[in-house]
């Protein structure tokens, strides 16, 4: 009996055979790509799983992701597409009156513009659900949380506190008492103690349910630059004893500005730890936050006079904990939103001495055009956002990201033609739950530049993307943006495919996102077919 099986379609997408239809899998891994008839000669027994028409593509990889902490931001209401204050107290209504009246409400995706003023406070709560309620909501960026009184008494927090990381637990501007604004992670982490949190199985549960989603949405894998749910691993090892994460995580803990010696050593030797499906794999670290925040690194200061300094005090123990990281062979990812921020971490990648491992930047709101001809010599690469751009900038600049920057560097951003221009590996990804995950739709905003299922102004149309570039960016320059092989259907590759009722190539962008994902495959086994439903 055969250990082959083909998977067949109309055409396949691999820069390594042209003219293709057809997959062969033997145990796991990716046997042969070619032509059926010919496969059929050499392996006449094998069994064959047909996609007539389809396009079969190397499997999607979304760059950067948030899928098990993004549960624990994502509870509660919707509040992205709340628009006004009017829109934010009817949410909290609305969900509150599902709630007994004891139970914490929670709310996440909030822009700070349906505020409908320029401070951000927690007055609205109060309005909409009195002065007792315990309310608890994570802002659109994920870097800042607005919570109740009552959350910040029961977190003993009752004075402004400055946070290592530029944030902290915000006051008034009239001074009259704290405004409910947690910015930054640090000035959370006062505030998560006290945050009821569901058990285990209820965690592990919704996230198997969303890791289906995306795998339903073309993944098969996501790059998770984070580890901090407090029970992450628990979280895993749960779904593994009673089954099977439906994509492969490749989990990347935080390397944070308060971290000694002894804890990146910690972080070198946590590397590999895993599961089948999941693994500890490189180190994520921050040198700044958020322009709408007002923490961001920039060359000047924004409107505000803000965004001057960087999440370390001292950016040169950013420096020195890299190179630790980098002479223990680990590769790491560093948050880079302003411009500042951007070249620092460029220049420090930079200098360090070549070892082979591959350091990477992600995100790059803002960036000199210098900048970026300077991470195309040196090698590095990007992980960028497109939807970013297109769901949280406005063509007119009424958003607060441009509103933050000004004119006229609030035309300088979202460069992701530039970096391709630059020779830089870049791969794209969606933030969620700061963004939707379905990579069709951000692979049709890369291209278009204004949101797929909206009729606006393209913001810069010149940094489009094409549609073949776009795919590269979730497919196989995600694994070569970290120094890894894979996602290009070559020969000997982990057998992770996702199968399209169209080549998303030759589709208008504006049609990408509702062509069917008819299967994924991860390691040669479906994880979504279609065909079974």
């Amino acid at each position: 009996m055969t250990d082959t099986k083909f998977i067949r379609a109309g055409r396949v997408i691999s820069e390594f055979s042209k003219d293709a239809d057809t997959v062969a899998i033997r145990q796991g891994k990716i046997a042969a790509v070619g032509k059926f008839e010919a496969l059929r000669q050499e392996r006449p027994d094998a069994p064959v799983e047909s996609f007539p028409d389809a396009v079969i593509t190397a499997g999607l990889i979304d760059g950067h992701a948030h899928p098990v902490w993004g549960l624990e931001m994502s509870r509660g209401a919707d509040l992205s597409a709340c628009e006004t204050r009017a829109d934010l107290i009817q949410a909290l209504q609305q969900e509150a009156a599902t709630l007994g009246s004891d139970d914490w409400v929670f709310g996440w995706g909030m822009l700070p513009t349906a505020l409908e003023t320029d401070e951000v406070t927690n007055d609205f709560i109060t309005e909409a659900l009195g002065a007792d309620r315990y309310v608890y909501i994570t802002m659109f960026d994920a870097h800042s949380a607005l919570v109740s009184d009552p959350v910040l008494a029961l977190a003993e927090l009752s004075e402004p506190v400055s946070t290592v990381d530029g944030g902290g637990i915000v006051q008034r501007r009239d001074g009259s008492g704290l405004s409910g604004h947690v910015l930054e992670f640090s000035a959370i982490d006062l505030v998560l103690p006290v945050v009821p949190r569901p058990s285990v199985e209820f965690q592990a549960n919704r996230l198997v349910e969303l890791l289906t989603g995306m795998a339903e949405a073309g993944l098969t894998e996501a790059y998770v630059p984070d580890a901090r749910p407090r029970d992450l691993v628990a979280i895993l090892e749960h779904i593994e004893a009673n089954g099977e994460l439906p994509i492969r995580l490749r989990i990347s803990p935080w390397c944070t500005p308060d971290m000694e010696a002894a804890d990146v050593q910690r972080l070198v030797d946590q590397q590999g730890q895993g599961g089948r499906r999941w693994c500890f794999e490189g180190v994520k670290l921050f040198i700044d936050g958020t322009v709408d925040g007002g923490t961001a690194w920039l060359e000047e200061p924004d409107t505000y006079g803000e965004c001057l300094s960087s999440f370390w005090h001292d950016p040169q123990k950013y420096a020195e904990h890299v190179r630790t990281l980098h002479l223990n062979g680990v590769a790491t990812i560093t948050h880079a939103i302003g411009d500042q921020g951007v070249r620092f971490v460029a220049e420090t990648l930079a200098a360090l001495p070549k070892n082979g491992v591959q350091h990477r930047i992600d995100h790059l709101e803002i960036v000199a055009e210098d900048v970026i001809e300077f991470i195309g010599e040196n090698q590095l690469t990007v992980c960028v956002q497109p939807s970013h751009c297109t769901l949280f900038t406005h063509p007119e600049g009424a958003d607060t990201w441009s509103k933050r920057l000004g004119a006229p560097r609030n035309q300088q951003g979202w460069k992701t033609r530039s970096f391709l221009q630059a020779g830089v590996v870049e791969a794209l990804g969606s933030d969620w739950p700061v963004a939707d995950y379905d990579p069709r739709g951000i692979i049709a905003d890369a291209q278009l530049r204004y949101p797929h299922d909206r009729n606006t102004k393209p913001i810069h149309p010149e940094q489009a993307l094409t549609a073949a570039e776009a795919l590269r960016g979730y497919t196989g320059y995600v694994p070569r943006s970290v120094g890894r092989t894979g996602s290009t259907l070559q020969v000997g590759e982990p057998a992770d495919l996702t199968v399209w009722a169209r080549d998303p190539r030759d589709t208008d962008p504006v049609d990408l996102p509702k062509v069917e994902i008819l299967a994924t495959c991860v390691d040669g086994q479906f994880v979504v077919d279609t065909r079974k439903h």
